[in-house]
Parts: structure tokens; sequence; C-alpha cells
């Protein structure tokens, strides 16, 4: 017999999809399970393979927009989406590929790519992955920006849509600390995935060359994130506190303190006495595991000011509102004061403590996910596509709900 196979499509667009499918992947492998990973475009398959794991790329033609300081364009985004879903060139051949790739896996998890949410009875073998905080800002894509009436019928549909699926698995910071809950709504509820630091704090600050006595602040800015006056003010304020700098960040890959990727930077993560980052759902947990005094970059990202307003109680964070006028009119002192706001905060830290708890949350992830094989149903033959976009082919139900 087989060993069981899963299809894990990740969406590029975040970093953190990749490095959830990386992790998901290894840990499947440990329990005998195969995850063929498929991404969205070239970078994310590179940023994959920095991190040792291959991956087919589904096509590049949905994707979201952001400006180069990380502020989501939805304009762009949503045009991008149609487009996507009326071309039969587009979505439909995605589907198709799709199709091919996930023939005689046991499920496809959905980590987070629309094409999955519209694709009818696929739902029946699909457990979506997704954070609470990004679902809440996917659900309410146009609050603020059209009727109330209209927001809570968008919201009613998208959760249709997602509650088709065989199963889901939501991440939260506000997930139980131990075991596998399942909340009212039939989604298992987890913590956000980590990465395990593969080598201790005293060989990671050897091998970077941090001096006893000496501090190492862990950098990483997403590919969303170009403008060099970014860059250059975290570089200014890290550099005139002592830091030794270890930064990551595909848009500042020529700025000589930066490298475009490491797979080994969650070692980083747990060895540094300082995090800056965007405050996506693993970097709020790896500040909050690992006690680290956390300078969280806030941007038009509205999943991750949820994720930054959950952490405030959890961990020493200090925001810099990139939105706020008087923080760009001076971004060094910005940055300069939040990180003297973040390290007033820090408290001891426990590495045993923080090392037990990323196994906890591998064990319950690798048990949710080994757990859906077992339950899966049994595979449907693949629907005939017609030459027409997915959009027409769910006409009288988006008529019906939108």
């Amino acid at each position: 017999m087989d060993a069981p196979r899963i299809v894990w499509l990740a969406a590029a667009d975040a970093r953190g999809h990749l490095m959830r499918a990386h992790i998901g992947r290894s840990l499947l492998a440990e329990r005998g399970i195969t995850a063929d990973i498929v991404t969205t475009n070239d970078d994310g398959r590179r940023f994959l393979a920095a991190l040792g794991t291959p991956s087919e790329v589904l096509s590049p033609h949905y994707g979201v927009a952001f400006d180069t300081w990380q502020n989501m364009d939805r304009r762009k985004t949503e045009a991008c989406i149609l487009r996507y879903f009326l071309s039969p060139a587009r979505g439909l051949a995605d589907l198709r590929r799709l199709d091919e790739l996930a023939r005689g896996a046991a499920y496809i998890v959905n980590d987070f790519h629309p094409l999955l949410l519209l694709s009818g009875a696929r739902a029946a073998r699909t457990v979506h992955v997704y954070g609470a905080t990004l679902f809440e800002a996917i659900a309410h894509n146009f609050a603020g920006r059209a009727p109330d009436a209209f927001d809570r019928r968008f919201a009613e549909f998208a959760c249709s849509l997602r509650d088709r699926a065989f199963a889901r698995i939501q991440h939260s910071l506000a997930a139980p600390s131990h075991g596998v809950a399942r909340q009212v709504d039939g989604s298992l509820f987890l913590p956000p995935l980590v990465a395990l630091p593969r080598r201790s704090r005293a060989e990671v600050r050897a091998a970077l060359g941090v001096r006893d006595g000496a501090e190492l602040a862990a950098v990483y800015l997403n590919p969303h994130f170009r403008d060099d006056a970014l860059a250059r003010a975290i570089e200014t304020q890290l550099h005139a506190r002592g830091y030794v700098v270890h930064a990551v960040g595909e848009g500042f890959a020529t700025r000589p303190t930066f490298r475009a990727c490491d797979g080994s930077f969650p070692d980083v993560v747990a060895a540094a006495d300082l995090l800056i980052s965007a405050p996506g759902m693993a970097s709020c947990n790896q500040a909050r595991t690992f006690g680290l005094p956390f300078v969280a970059l806030a941007t038009d990202q509205p999943e991750q000011r949820r994720n930054l307003a959950a952490l405030t109680d959890l961990a020493p964070v200090a925001p810099v509102d990139l939105l706020d006028p008087a923080v760009r009119a001076d971004l060094a002192e910005s940055f300069g004061a939040a990180i003297d706001r973040a390290v007033a905060l820090r408290a001891p830290r426990d590495p045993g403590h923080a090392r037990a708890a990323i196994q906890n949350i591998h064990a319950r992830w690798a048990d949710a996910l080994t757990s859906l094989v077992a339950l899966a149903p049994p595979l449907p033959r693949p629907a005939r596509t017609r030459s027409r976009s997915l959009l027409r082919t769910r006409s009288s139900s988006l008529e019906t709900e939108v």
C-alpha cells in the first residue's frame, strides 16, 4: 500500500504561509506522510528551496498587491482576483493543474488561496489552514468602504464558502496552550506554527561573532518592504546601540547589512536579544514564546494590526506605526524610541520552556494533520471543467449571496 500523501497549496504573498508549509511537510514526514508543496510564484519557490523544501508553482496569476511599505493595495488586489477568476487561462487552468497534482492525495491543504474557496466539489477534500485574524480581514474586506449591509452579506458569503470544506485548521494567539480544542464552528483551533531552533543560543552567537556582553538583533522584513529609508533607519539605530545585526529581507538584498534568505533564521531569533519585524502570526508567536523584545512594524495590513492588538499583553512589544505621518517624518527617531521601549519591557527568559512549548505545538499540528488523513472521504473522480470562468460557473450563487 502506498504511503499517504497530501498536497499543500501555500500562497507566496506572505512568507509565513510558506514557512508553515515547510514545517508541516517535515512534521508529516516524521509520521510517514508525504506533503507535496505548491506555491504561487517563483520567488516563493526560491524561498522554499532556501529552506530545503522543493515545490511546484501553480501560476503567478493570483497575488495580493502591496506598496513598498507593505501597505495593501485593495483596488489592485481586487482587480487581480477578478481577472483571475474571469479568465479560463488563469483560475480554471490552475484548477485543472491542481487536480493533476492532487491526484491520489488524501486531501489538499489550502494555506490560503481563493481558488479553493470557489472550487465546488473539491471542498470535500480541502483543509483550509488560516490565521483567525487573516480570515476576519478577508471576510470584512469591504468594511468602511461599502455599506454595512454589504459588508455583512459579503462576510456571510465568505464564511459559507469556507465552511463547505472537509476540515479547517484555524491558528490564533488566543488558542489554548495545550490540547486540540474544537470551536463551536467545527474548526480545529491551534497556536501558530513556528520552527524549532536546531542550534543552541551559544552556537548561533558564536557563529555570528557575537562577543560576550554584546547583544544580537534579528531583523526580518518580508519582500513587500522595499523602501531603503526604512532599512536605513533600522540599521542606524541598531548600530548606534551596539547591536550585532542579522537582517533578512528580499527587498533589501543589495544592502550590506541584509541578505535575501536564511534557512536558519529561526535559530537566530531564538538566540537574539531583540526582534524587528512586521507582526505576522509567526513573528508574534516567536516573540511571545521566547519572551523576546519585539519592535513591530505596523502597516495597512488589517490582520497584522489585529495580531498586534492581541500580542500587547503577551510579549514585550513596541509598535512603530508606519501609517503615522509623524513616524514617517522621523523614522530613525521613531525606531530608536521603539527599541528602547521594547528592551525596557524585557523579562527573564527560559529557553528550555520555549523549546518545550514549540515541541508541544508541533506535536499538536502533526496530530491534527495526521488524523485528517484517516478521516478524509474517498477521492471523487475529478469533475470535467468546461472552458468558462470560475465566476460564471458559480454565477447563480454569487448573484444570490452578493
